[in-house]
Parts: structure tokens; C-alpha cells; sequence
């Protein structure tokens, strides 16, 4: 888009890339759509909107063709003459708005600001709020584009979202709320952004409003700017999920690619290339020039050339740019950046410092301060560090750090300071060599610190159980010791006495057992080996049984995943929620079952699940599971408790529904501490007791269970049988539902295993 192809002080590609999406709204198919519908139009409102229409989209099509601004201001005339003719006021301001812009991206600020005041005057004399509203943020948008003015936006764009408010308009509130956070994203005000976003999410999700994935976009570059990339990785996932669950793909090309960067960053090369293809595929189709599709074609050349085609990739390069010329500069400079890398494989030394330095020359020209400029500066002083040209190598890698660097990925700022400790370590600055390694292990440790702190954690508790554990035992072993020591000096002095006693008849019975034991040894010998044989034998079944025991539960665990990506891909067809939802449900249901059998196959009891632990990590899941669960506190306390698996698989599922229904039923939104506690311990009658708690909404007055149609009640009273227990249901201040039954000995089982297809699920 053109409005923003300007000088702007923009946070990193994705920003970028974002901005012809946040012009336009139709596409090429859409724009023959309305040609056609143009050429059967009546002279009415109608025939107004489609001429709007066609304007808009050459107004706001990539490049600043002179051919483009003439063909939407005969489309904006036409319309005005229509307007004027109908006495449509509104249409009038509104086009009245568009020929500002259009007036200013001719050149002529003077004339733009000059129609901006007079429409502002009218709207407010006429009570036009809509089109004020609008105008607003048009302006705002020229002002942060061609001056970076940041202050007098945010004014305006306040304005704007306080005449929606008055107009009642939330969609369009929340919209500027947004744009707002965008700014303060552009700032580099990082959290600030976030947390509005994060709002702004909130307030879409109130109404109703499906088309998430423009404020999950930025969500994700706030979260990967600040370094959180495996939260970027989610956001980015989300973007591309609402985008495919409302078929609005008029970003797709965008938000694949977005999805690519991130997958970059987080080492997972293989999905970002695929991304980055499928991103160049989508920008094709389209056929307009862009930034961004010429940036994703610069990674799937690199990637060739990682592959070790270099020609190859030199070739794609070339056609694309004579497929789809570029038009602007920073457009010019990505191409050539792409070209250098090509002849550096194929070292041809001097082409490629050419093209690098060409596609520096059209950065500065353009006055972009984004990431791809840093990373630019970062690929150049790569350039020169392989050829040992130290030098130059630190004078591009020190231009890449002068960039903001609340405004740059974590991880490109990371590789700019080991490539700094190189270079004043082979020019034996070793001071500020060792600085450089400082700030990027402090940079990596920002970015991984989170998950190590986890692991630690983990490994903690763990390390802390086992020594527990071997404590007791030895305490037991050295009661046990203390007790035999004082028996044995006890028996001492009777066994004294005996020995007297008896010594005379061992005598006698030596010479006899001698005899015998000359004539025996030779047939213990021969019964020895096969013995020794027999036990070799069985303990090596007894392996090969553990080892098919512990296979068929990870073959079993295999298969639920297998449903459960099934289920999932299966509710991406489904057009129907209540469809969409069951099949989430059973696929909560599914992994309830999978836990169980990932936990067998990962310990070395194959027949008993430490119900504690897989009590934590169900909840994990299902809090993951559930967009309303960060409004939820998860008060979680399970004894240390041993279930064989044929109790195992109903309780689980009967914690899978009691949890889920909690959260879905219990809070309704704008709801404030909310608590579901989970406890899991031994009754004082030795039973084991189930306890599934909310302070929500509760039951309604006239519930009874007995007579509930409600699937979840039945399937968790069902199951209840199966453990042979108790189930019972209470509502006052929220719901608590209670299972009590008797935990049967692990030894007494019968078997390891359970045949799912034999639990009572008649319910």
C-alpha cells in the first residue's frame, strides 16, 4: 500500500509487511467482482458504494504509480457526481476523505491538509461523526507515515475512538483501540502494546467478533520482539487457525510468512522454510508487488543455496523480478540483498559486495529504520568476517547495533554480539570482545532462562522425592538392623548352651554328610546349570514382557494422538459450534485416555499411574485447552497415590468432564476470582476420594441429576459405577462434585492391561 511505503520508524518486518492488509480490503478476484457488478449498476447508492470501492483499492495499491492515482481519482469523481446528484451526504464526506489522501499522496500536503479542516468543520457541523471518526485516522496515518508524529496520532486517533463510543459503534472502538496499541508497538513501548492487545482480544471475544487473527498478528510480534518467542510461536499458530476458521485469507500471505520468522527464530527450520514457500506462493497469486513477498522469496533462496544449488537459486530471484517488477525502493534493496547472497555461494566476491552495497544504498535512500535495515547491516558484516576482513566487518556490525533495540528481535541482536566477539577477538580487543560475549550470553539466557527455570524446577522436585525416598529406606533398614542386633545377643547365650550340646552330634554327622556330599556334588553340578539355564531364559521373557508391555502402551498412546489429530482436523471442516465443540470434548476425552498410557510407558510400573502427576498435567491440558482460562486459579492438591489402570482410565475421564465442565460452564466472562479446586486424597475409611470444585454460578434450582440429559453428568455417573464408587453432585456456592471408591491393591490385579471397549459407558 502506498500510504505506507513511506519513511516510518517501524518496528521490524512484520510491521511492515502488515500495512497494505490494513489498506486494503478487497483483493484482484474482488476488484473483477465489482467491475462486472459496475457495468449492470443502476444510478443509485449502490453504484456509489462500488465506485468508493474501485477508488479505495487503486488509492491504496502498492507503489505510487501516477497510473494507479489517476485511474482512483476517476473513480472518486464519478462517485462525488453521483453523490451530488442523489443529495447522499454522507457518500460525499466520505469521498471528500478519500480525496485527501489521494491529494496528499500526489504530493500536495498543503492541498490535503487544507480539504482535512474543511471536512473536519463539515462533519462537526452536520453531526457526521462517522466520517469524522474516520478522517481522523486517515490523517493520523499520513502524519505518522511522512513525519513519524507520534503524539498528535495518538490525539486523533483518541478522538476516533471516542466518536465510535458516542456512535455506539464498539466494533470500530475496539478497532482504534488497536491502532493505538499498533502506535505504541511502532514506539517500541512494548508491554504498553501488549497489554492493550491483550485487552483489545478481550473486548473482540465479548461480542462476539471472529476475525481475531489481525490483533493475534500483533500479539505475536510484540511477543517475539520482547523474545518470547515460543508465545510468538502461539499467537502466530492462532493468527493462522481464525484466519482459515472465517475463510478471511486476505492476509494469508502476510501471516504466513509472519508464521515463518517465527519458526526461524525458534530453530524449527524445516516449518519455517514451508511457510516462507507458502507465503511467495500467496504473494504470486496476487501478482502486486510487495515487500513482503519479496522478502519471503529471499529466504527460500537461502534456503537453496543452504541446499548447495546457488545457480539455482540466482535463477528465482531474476524471474520473480521479471514476473513482478518491484516498484519501490526498499523493494529494489531486498532483491539485491537476495542477489548478493546468491553470488557469495557462488563465490563471486566482488558481485556480491556490490549488490550488498547497493541494497544498503536504497535503504538509507528510503530512510527505513526497521529490521530488515539492521539485518541488512548484520548480513554485510557477516559478508566481510568470512573473508577475514575484519574492519569492515565491525563497522557494519556496530551500524546494526545502533538501531533501537527495544525494537529488534532478541535473536538477531544475539548473533550481531558473537559476530562483534569475533572480530575484536582476532583484532586482540579482548576487553571488548569479552563484553560482547557477555551481552550475548545474558540475551540467550533472556530468551531460554524461562524454560531452564522450569526444567530446574522439575528436576528439583524429582531429585528431592528420590532422596526422601532413599532416606526412609535406609531409617527402615537400620531399625530393621538395630532389632536383629538385639535378638542376636539375646539368642547368643541359649544358642552358646546348645552348641555345647549339639557340637558332639554334629561330630558324628560330619564324616556322614561328607560322604554324602561327595556323592551329591557331581548332581548339583549337572542340576546347577540347568537351572541357571532356566533362569536366564525366564528373565529374559520377563524382559521382552516389560519391554511389549511398555510398547504396547506407547503403540496405544500413538493411536489417541492419532484420534486426536483426527478430531482435530475434523473440527476445522465443521461449520457447525456445537459440532465443533463435541469434537473438542472427545478430544479432551482422547487425551484424558493417552496420558495414562504415556505415563505407564515412561516408568518402570507398567501397571499403576501416579495419579498426582498425571492429575497436574491433565490440568496443563486443559487449561491450554480453554481461551478463559487466564481468568481461572487452579487450586490442585493430590496425595502421592498409586491407581492400577483399570481404575486409572475411568477416573481419568471423569476428571477430564467434572474439569471441563467447570471451566465452561462455571464463570461467566467478566467474572473475578475464579477458583476450581482439585483435590485427590485417601477418606479416613481408606477410601480414595475425588473432590472437583468451583466457587462459579453454580446448579440451576430445579437440577437433579437423575433426570439430566446433560452427556457429561451421565458419562461421569457411568463411570463412577465402573470404579464401583459413589457419586454425588451439590450446588450452593458453585458446584462440587464428589467420587469416593475403594483403590484396589496393585497386586491383586489380575492383568496390566484394560480393554477400553469393556468399560461401562452406557451413560
Amino acid at each position: 500500500m502506498k500510504l505506507y511505503r513511506a519513511p516510518i520508524l517501524l518496528l521490524t518486518c512484520f510491521l511492515l509487511t502488515c500495512s497494505f492488509v490494513k489498506a486494503q480490503n478487497i483483493n484482484r478476484q474482488m476488484v473483477l467482482l465489482l467491475q462486472k457488478e459496475l457495468r449492470n449498476s443502476r444510478p443509485d447508492t449502490a453504484r456509489i458504494r462500488i465506485l468508493v470501492e474501485l477508488g479505495k483499492y487503486q488509492l491504496y495499491k502498492a507503489g505510487e504509480a501516477k497510473a494507479d492515482l489517476d485511474s482512483s481519482a476517476q473513480f472518486l469523481a464519478a462517485a462525488a457526481r453521483l453523490s451530488d446528484s442523489l443529495g447522499q451526504q454522507v457518500w460525499q464526506h466520505e469521498i471528500k476523505s478519500l480525496t485527501m489522501v489521494l491529494t496528499m499522496e500526489r504530493g500536495d500536503s498543503t492541498g490535503g491538509k487544507k480539504i482535512y479542516q474543511q471536512l473536519l468543520a463539515e462533519c462537526r457541523r452536520t453531526n457526521d461523526k462517522a466520517t469524522e471518526a474516520a478522517t481522523l485516522f486517515r490523517m493520523g496515518v499520513w502524519q505518522r507515515v511522512r513525519f513519524g508524529a507520534y503524539t498528535p496520532v495518538l490525539q486523533d486517533y483518541a478522538r476516533a475512538m471516542q466518536l465510535y463510543r458516542e456512535l455506539h459503534d464498539t466494533l470500530n472502538e475496539i478497532r482504534m483501540q488497536r491502532e493505538i496499541a499498533w502506535m505504541h508497538l511502532t514506539e517500541g513501548k512494548n508491554q504498553l502494546a501488549e497489554d492493550m492487545l491483550l485487552n483489545v482480544l478481550e473486548r473482540y471475544k465479548s461480542i462476539g467478533y471472529k476475525k481475531l487473527h489481525y490483533t493475534y498478528n500483533l500479539l505475536s510480534v510484540a511477543s517475539r520482539v520482547k523474545g518470547d518467542n515460543d508465545k510468538a510461536l502461539l499467537y502466530a499458530i492462532a493468527t493462522v487457525e481464525s484466519m482459515q476458521a472465517t475463510q478471511d485469507t486476505l492476509s494469508a500471505a502476510n501471516f504466513y510468512g509472519d508464521l515463518a520468522k517465527i519458526y526461524e527464530d525458534v530453530g524449527n527450520h524445516k516449518e519455517s522454510i514451508r511457510y516462507y514457500q507458502r507465503s511467495l506462493d500467496t504473494w504470486k497469486q496476487e501478482g502486486l508487488p510487495n515487500f513482503a513477498m519479496f522478502f519471503a522469496a529471499s529466504k527460500v533462496v537461502r534456503e537453496i543455496i543452504r541446499e548447495g544449488r546457488p545457480k539455482e537459486a540466482l535463477g528465482l530471484i531474476n524471474n520473480l523480478e521479471r514476473q513482478v517488477p518491484p516498484i519501490t525502493l526498499i523493494q529494489k534493496a531486498i532483491i539485491a540483498q537476495t542477489r548478493a547472497h546468491c553470488y557469495d555461494a557462488l563465490q563471486q566476491y566482488d558481485l556480491a559486495e556490490k549488490y550488498f552495497l547497493e541494497a544498503l544504498s536504497k535503504f538509507q535512500e528510503a530512510k527505513m529504520d526497521f529490521e530488515g535495515s539492521q539485518q541488512l547491516q548484520q548480513h554485510i558484516g557477516r559478508f566481510y568476517l568470512s573473508r577475514g576482513d575484519f574492519q569492515r566487518a565491525g563497522t557494519f556490525l556496530r551500524r546494526a547495533l545502533s538501531y533501537y533495540p527495544q525494537k529488534n528481535a532478541v535473536t538477531s541482536l544475539m548473533d550481531i554480539h558473537y559476530m562483534l566477539y569475533k572480530v575484536d577477538s582476532a583484532q586482540r580487543d579482548f576487553k571488548s570482545a569479552l563484553d560482547h560475549l557477555r551481552i550475548n550470553k545474558e540475551l540467550s539466557d533472556s530468551v531460554f532462562n524461562e524454560n531452564k527455570s522450569r526444567q530446574i524446577s522439575e528436576l528439583e522436585v524429582r531429585y528431592q522425592t528420590v532422596q526422601k525416598e532413599k532416606d526412609i529406606q535406609l531409617l527402615n533398614n537400620y531399625t530393621s538392623l538395630q532389632a536383629a542386633r538385639l535378638k542376636q545377643a539375646d539368642m547368643r547365650q541359649q544358642v552358646t548352651l546348645a552348641g555345647i550340646v549339639v557340637l558332639v552330634i554334629i561330630l558324628a554327622l560330619l564324616y556322614f554328610l561328607y560322604v554324602l556330599k561327595n556323592r551329591h556334588n557331581r548332581e548339583l553340578e549337572v542340576q546347577q546349570k540347568k537351572i541357571s539355564s532356566k533362569n536366564a531364559s525366564l528373565q529374559q521373557l520377563l524382559g521382552e514382557k516389560e519391554w511389549l508391555l511398555k510398547e504396547l502402551h506407547h503403540r496405544v498412546k500413538n493411536n489417541l494422538h492419532t484420534v486426536m489429530s483426527l478430531l482435530e482436523s475434523q473440527s476445522a471442516f465443521q461449520r457447525n459450534d456445537d459440532a465443533v465443540q463435541a469434537i473438542r470434548q472427545s478430544r479432551d476425552r482422547v487425551y484424558a485416555m493417552s496420558l495414562i498410557h504415556q505415563k505407564l510407558y515412561q516408568t518402570d510400573n507398567v501397571s499403576s499411574v501416579d495419579v498426582s502427576e498425571y492429575l497436574r498435567e491433565l490440568v496443563a491440558h486443559l487449561k491450554d485447552s480453554f481461551d478463559n482460562c487466564s481468568n481461572i486459579r487452579f487450586d490442585v492438591q493430590a496425595e502421592r497415590l498409586e491407581i492400577d489402570i483399570s481404575q486409572a482410565v475411568p477416573l481419568g475421564l471423569i476428571l477430564n468432564e467434572a474439569i471441563t465442565n467447570c471451566i465452561k460452564y462455571a464463570f461467566p466472562e467478566g467474572r473475578k476470582d475464579n477458583v476450581i479446586l482439585i483435590r485427590m486424597e485417601y477418606a479416613p475409611d481408606g477410601r480414595v476420594k475425588l473432590l472437583v470444585a468451583d466457587n462459579g454460578v453454580g446448579l440451576p434450582a430445579d437440577f437433579d441429576r437423575k433426570r439430566s440429559e446433560s452427556l457429561g453428568m451421565r458419562l461421569m455417573a457411568g463411570l463412577t459405577d465402573d470404579l464401583n464408587g459413589i457419586f454425588t453432585v451439590d450446588s450452593g456456592n458453585g458446584t462440587m462434585i464428589t467420587v469416593v471408591f475403594a483403590r484396589m491393591e496393585i497386586a491383586d490385579m489380575p492383568g496390566a492391561s484394560t480393554d477400553l471397549n469393556t468399560m461401562s459407558l452406557s451413560a
